[in-house]
């Protein structure tokens, strides 16, 4: 019997059940007799020496809309099996709370004395990046810049890989050029957007008619809007840079469904490199993100914290490459 194990019968989280079975504060009467119990019908036991031996990290998943998390394929997913894997090559388990609601109210009812922290910020609005300061102990934010806040941090550099895009297009010889944007805005996407504005006009696009095509950052939704923006009859350039390649796939599927030819009569190219990239028709060229990479620095990063505290403040950019498959190619204007 284990720590999730007892969280599975109790319907709590793991994280739940080790500040009960910690004698920690934060969780209701009812909730901690509830689990007292489970562990105790199950001859669960764990000395007060044991306890401290057990080093663990908690790992706060932050959902804000959920769209970007749980809905951009395995992105998000994928960095956190990538943490958990360093972890437990430096002797540290991972336990994981999922945070729906507000940031602010979660770390004030954790209790977070006996644990180091990370934090999945790919949803973490300006707005409650302030909350972060909650967190007595050393922690790593991921999968977003927090800029103006000093913590540790590790993620994607939209900067360069928005330029590695479209300088791949410019390269292919397009001049025309629309931004597929997500609808939902989080610091990731806004820097893209930033970034697309400064590189088109760096590499000398020509901007469509219409520059922002807003999309749902969905497959469906992207797909659905899309076949909205073509139904009116929206004119499109040669090519299209997309936010990310969930994005991407849901209006090319769109665009195919109006009789456009990708790449004959438009390229389009994404972001991230997620699973379905390789395997949609056309496959989509896209830029890679190193998602391995990202979890193990963050790990690095955390160890380096607990063992000298004075190493902080410290963020770190990762940049992608390009991956070309089958979605762009030369315009034929």
């Amino acid at each position: 019997m284990t720590i999730r194990d007892i969280a599975t019968i109790a319907q709590v989280s793991p994280a739940t059940v080790s500040i009960v079975l910690n004698n920690k504060g934060g969780v209701s009467k009812k909730t901690r007799e509830r689990i007292l119990k489970v562990a105790k019908d199950n001859n669960y036991s764990m000395t007060k020496s044991s306890r401290k031996k057990m080093r663990g990290v908690l790992l706060i998943k932050f959902l804000g809309t959920g769209l970007l998390v749980d809905e951009n394929q395995s992105f998000v997913s994928s960095i956190i099996d990538s943490i958990g894997s360093e972890l437990r090559s430096h002797n540290y388990r991972l336990t994981m709370h999922l945070e729906e609601n507000c940031l602010d109210e979660a770390l004030s009812a954790l209790d977070l004395d006996t644990c180091s922290v990370v934090v999945i910020g790919t949803e973490l609005s300006r707005d409650a990046f302030q909350a972060l300061e909650k967190i007595p102990v050393p922690y790593v934010v991921v999968d977003n810049s927090v800029a103006g806040i000093n913590c540790n941090s590790i993620t994607v550099d939209n900067s360069s890989n928005v330029y590695i895009a479209l300088a791949h297009l410019k390269e292919k010889g397009h001049e025309h050029i629309a931004h597929l944007r997500s609808s939902i805005v989080v610091e990731n996407l806004a820097e893209r957007a930033g970034a697309f504005g400064r590189w088109a006009k760096a590499l000398e696009f020509e901007l469509a008619e219409r520059s922002e095509i807003f999309l749902t950052p969905t497959l469906v939704g992207a797909y659905q809007d899309m076949c909205t923006e073509l139904k009116g009859g929206i004119k499109l350039p040669s090519c299209l840079y997309a936010d990310n390649d969930t994005i991407a796939i849901g209006a090319m599927k769109a665009l195919k469904e109006y009789g456009y030819r990708i790449p004959q009569d438009i390229s389009i190219i994404g972001m991230d490199d997620i699973p379905f990239s390789s395997i949609c028709t056309p496959p989509l060229t896209t830029v890679r993100v190193q998602k391995d990479l990202i979890g193990k620095i963050a790990v690095i990063q955390l160890m380096t914290l607990l063992q000298n505290p004075e190493y902080k403040n410290a963020k770190t950019l990762i940049t992608g490459q390009l991956v070309e498959r089958g979605s762009v190619s030369p315009p034929t204007y």
